[in-house]
C-alpha cells in the first residue's frame, strides 16, 4: 500500500512538472535571462568603476625647478601608483593658472581640484594656522615644522573651522627665514630698525614692528624686483625661495637668525573630492599624508643654496653677536604675545593654541 501511494503521489508530481514547463515555458527563460542580464550588467558597471581613471589639476606659484616642484611631482607620482593609475595629477607650475593670493579661492569656486599655496597669502584667512610663522618658535627645519603643523592639525580642533571650505590633503612648513639684506651687512638691532623688510604673514608683519623697522608686503614673485629697486632693502624669506626666486643674485648678505617658516596648504575643491569613489578618496588621503617625508626637499635646497653663497662670498651668511641676539629674542618674544592678544580678539585662546604649538615643534625634534 505504501509503494501504492508514493507511486501515485509521483505520478501526479512529475504530471505538475509537465503542466507547468508547458505552460510557462517562455516566462521562465526570461526571467532567467533578465536575471542574468542584470547579473552581468552589474557586475560590468563594479569592473568599470574600478578601472575609470580620474584627472586632478593642481595650481601652484612656485617654479617647477623649486622645492616646491619637486616636492608636488613626487606627490603625484605617488599618487599615480598607490591608485594603479586610476588618479593622475596634472600640476600647473608657476602661477600659470593662479597667483599666489588666487589659488585658494580657485579651489573654492572649482576653477581648480586642488591648490598647493601659502596661507600668509590671505590675510586674516588662517589666522590660527600661522602660530607656526612665529620667529624662534623652535622650528629648525622643514620636515620637523612639517610634522608639528600636520599633528596639530589632527590632534586638535583649532582648525577646523579655517579649512571647514575646502578638504584639506595636507598642511606643511617650510625650511627657516633668515634676513636677506640687499647691500648692507648690518650687525645690531639698531641698524635693522632704519630699513623696510619685506614680511610675509602676521607674524612676520609684527616682528618687523617689533624690531623698529617698516614692514613692506611683496608678493614672492615680485620680490626680485621690489630688492632691485631698494623699494626693500631687505627681505625675510625662506632659503628656498633666496635660490628658486633668484634672490640670491641681488642680496650681497644673509643675517642667519631663524625668523620662521611659512606655512603652506594642499587642499581640494569638495565637489571633486566627493566625486571620486571611495577607495580612492583613502588613497588620495593616505598617499598625500605621507607626502609630507618629502619635505626633506627644502632642507636640501637650504643647504645647496647655503653651500652657493658661501662660494662666492665666505662671510656672506653671519649671525649676530650673543648681545644682539639676545635683543632679537626679545622681540621674537613680544610678538609671539602680540599675536596671541590678537588671537584672544578674534575669541580663541591664543596662549593654549600657543602652547600646543610649541609642544608639536617640540616632540617634532625627537
Amino acid at each position: 500500500m505504501k509503494r501504492r501511494i508514493i507511486s501515485i503521489a509521483l505520478c501526479i508530481a512529475f504530471a505538475g512538472v509537465l503542466l507547468t514547463g508547458c505552460g510557462s515555458s517562455d516566462n521562465t527563460g526570461a526571467a532567467e535571462d533578465s536575471t542574468n542580464t542584470t547579473d552581468t550588467s552589474a557586475a560590468k558597471e563594479s569592473a568599470d568603476a574600478e578601472s575609470e581613471a580620474y584627472e586632478l589639476v593642481v595650481t601652484s606659484h612656485d617654479p617647477r625647478t623649486s622645492a616646491t616642484g619637486e616636492f608636488l611631482e613626487a606627490w603625484a607620482a605617488s599618487v599615480r601608483e598607490a591608485s594603479d593609475h586610476r588618479i593622475n595629477i596634472i600640476i600647473q607650475h608657476n602661477s600659470t593658472l593662479a597667483k599666489v593670493n588666487e589659488s585658494y579661492d580657485y579651489v573654492l569656486e572649482g576653477k581648480t581640484d586642488i591648490a598647493w599655496g601659502l596661507q600668509s597669502a590671505y590675510a586674516d584667512e588662517f589666522p590660527v594656522t600661522e602660530v607656526f610663522s612665529l620667529p624662534m618658535l623652535g622650528i629648525e627645519d622643514a620636515v620637523q615644522g612639517s610634522e608639528a603643523l600636520w599633528n596639530f592639525y589632527n590632534e586638535t580642533d583649532y582648525l577646523d573651522e579655517e579649512y571647514s571650505k575646502v578638504h584639506v590633503l595636507l598642511l606643511h612648513t617650510n625650511c627657516k627665514s633668515p634676513i636677506a639684506l640687499v647691500d648692507e651687512k648690518v650687525t645690531t638691532v639698531e641698524e635693522l630698525s632704519n630699513m623696510n623688510i619685506r614680511a610675509s604673514g602676521d607674524p612676520a608683519t609684527l616682528m618687523v614692528k617689533n624690531l623698529g623697522a617698516t614692514p613692506v608686503t611683496v608678493s614672492i614673485n615680485d620680490l626680485y624686483s621690489s630688492l632691485l629697486s631698494r623699494d626693500c632693502d631687505a627681505a625675510i624669506t625662506d632659503w628656498h625661495a633666496i635660490r628658486s626666486f633668484a634672490l640670491n643674485g641681488v642680496c650681497d648678505y644673509y643675517l642667519d637668525e631663524n625668523m620662521g617658516v611659512s606655512t603652506y596648504f594642499m587642499v581640494m575643491n569638495l565637489d571633486s573630492y566627493n566625486s571620486l569613489p571611495e577607495d580612492l578618496r583613502e588613497i588620495l588621503d593616505e598617499t598625500s599624508a605621507e607626502a609630507i617625508q618629502y619635505a626633506s626637499t627644502w632642507n636640501v635646497y637650504e643647504e645647496e643654496v647655503r653651500n652657493l653663497i658661501t662660494l662666492v662670498n665666505p662671510r656672506a651668511i653671519y649671525t649676530f653677536s650673543e648681545e644682539e641676539e639676545a635683543k632679537l629674542q626679545e622681540a621674537a618674544e613680544q610678538t609671539a604675545a602680540d599675536w596671541i592678544e590678537e588671537i584672544n580678539a578674534l575669541g580663541y585662546d591664543g596662549q593654549a593654541i600657543y602652547e600646543k604649538a610649541v609642544k608639536c615643534v617640540e616632540e617634532a625634534k625627537q
